[in-house]
């Protein structure tokens, strides 16, 4: 039986390394070729860093296209994007979690229901609408369609309100604290690990905009990072710069890494409960 189990082990966690190994090559191999010199990254001999590091390849990127002024778009456009959401969600969760009122359960059903819809049935009525109200090739046609998806968000509070004691909201009721008062001065103190998880998936959400990005923007002094690293594509023919397109892929993938490392404290917290249930 013990031979049975250690053979079982092993199996499970020889799985788990190919897995993990798949999934981390392309980043490292991303995060190597940055910085290999770009004659070299498509070379014969396979290495895991290069002998001789260089930032030739950030320089050469930011000569051939804006990718500073990208990187900048992109974290305004993710922060405004995830402020509209949870200025949004954090309200409704509470309202749908805290509050009574006629037809609240009818409500927060229908708002469950959006997300069975994909959001690319929306693009083509909400790209007309950008372009009659004279918005295309503008922030606002970036950040403003994409606010309103926030189904997720929405029950995501309402579950973490939900999960506050009700004595405490009792209590605060009993000593003449009104809605408002319950919401900012208990409601919210007691949901920041939730309100700073949520933000890194709203903001990771937002940052990697594509589709919509490359519709409604053509200036490039407006792209984000996400819709600019395509204008390092081979599209003329002369062959693929990989070492600038790297680099840029590499800077566009270090603010949400950051974002995630200083918040995971708060990540854990919010899961934390879920997993003691378990």
């Amino acid at each position: 039986m013990s031979t049975r189990i250690s053979l079982h082990r092993l199996f499970i966690h020889a799985v788990l390394l190919v897995t993990c190994f798949m999934t981390l090559f392309p980043l490292v191999w991303m995060v190597s070729s940055a910085f290999t010199p770009d004659d070299l990254i498509a070379g014969k001999a396979i290495r895991f860093w290069p002998e001789h590091p260089t930032l030739a390849n950030f320089t050469l990127a930011a000569e051939r296209h804006p990718i500073w002024l990208w990187l900048w778009n992109s974290i305004f456009t993710a922060t405004l994007i995830t402020l509209g959401k949870l200025l949004l969600a954090i309200p409704a969760g509470f309202a749908f979690g805290r509050m009574e009122f006629r037809g609240r359960q009818a409500l927060f059903w229908f708002v469950i229901a959006t997300m069975s819809f994909p959001t690319v049935l929306a693009i083509i009525p909400t790209y007309i609408g950008v372009v009659k109200l004279q918005a295309f090739d503008t922030y606002g046609a970036m950040i403003i369609p994409s606010i309103p998806y926030i189904g997720f968000y929405v029950f995501y509070m309402r579950q973490a309100f939900r999960s506050l004691p009700g004595a405490m909201f009792e209590a605060a009721r009993i000593d003449g604290a009104g809605l408002w008062r319950q919401f900012a001065g208990i409601g919210i103190p007691n949901v920041i690990p939730s309100i700073a998880a949520l933000s890194v998936i709203s903001f990771m959400g937002a940052w990697n905009i594509y589709l919509w990005g490359q519709l409604v923007l053509e200036d490039s002094s407006k792209k984000t990072l996400t819709t600019g690293i395509a204008a390092f594509a081979d599209l003329d023919g002369t062959g693929q710069a990989w070492g600038p397109l790297m680099a840029t892929s590499l800077l566009s993938i270090l603010p949400v890494l950051v974002i995630f490392l200083f918040a995971q404290r708060y990540i854990v917290d919010a899961l934390a409960p879920g997993m003691d249930e378990r």
